[in-house]
């Protein structure tokens, strides 16, 4: 987990794409945290993405790793909505911006974790450089 998390994290930016009756839907996503060995993630309860991942659980991310790497990471899993305040507190400690996003909002901010997640680095020839584990 910790090499995901690093990868992620230092990226800043990584892609998640969602489907739904009217295809697929790709979209930037900046905030994860590790919490108790899981990968979470938030969003409003608003926004399409969170409509798109109770209706189809499945969710694909993908990012390049920063230079001078010349590799990237896929992951995939399951969604799983739970209203954890603590699970939120740590993802408002690791990025506090959040906060003030959602000032007076509280109520919609939700956060989901994967499960049966699988996660692989690969080179840009599209070899696998190494599976990685949560």
């Amino acid at each position: 987990m910790s090499k995901l998390m690093e990868i992620l994290h230092s990226n800043k930016v990584f892609y998640v794409a969602t489907a739904d009756a009217e295809g697929p839907h790709v979209r930037p996503f900046g905030a994860v945290v590790e919490f108790e060995g899981k990968a979470w993630f938030c969003s409003h309860d608003q926004k399409a993405v969170v409509a798109q991942l109770k209706g189809d659980s499945r969710l694909e991310l993908v990012s390049l790793c920063p230079p001078p790497e010349m590799s990237w990471v896929r992951m995939s899993g399951k969604a799983v909505f739970e209203d954890n305040a603590a699970a939120k507190a740590a993802m408002l400690k690791h990025m506090p911006i959040l906060e003030k996003l959602y000032e007076g909002q509280m109520d919609h901010f939700v956060v989901f974790y994967l499960e049966n997640v699988k996660a692989t680095l690969r080179n840009f020839d599209g070899s696998i450089a190494e599976e990685l584990t949560l």
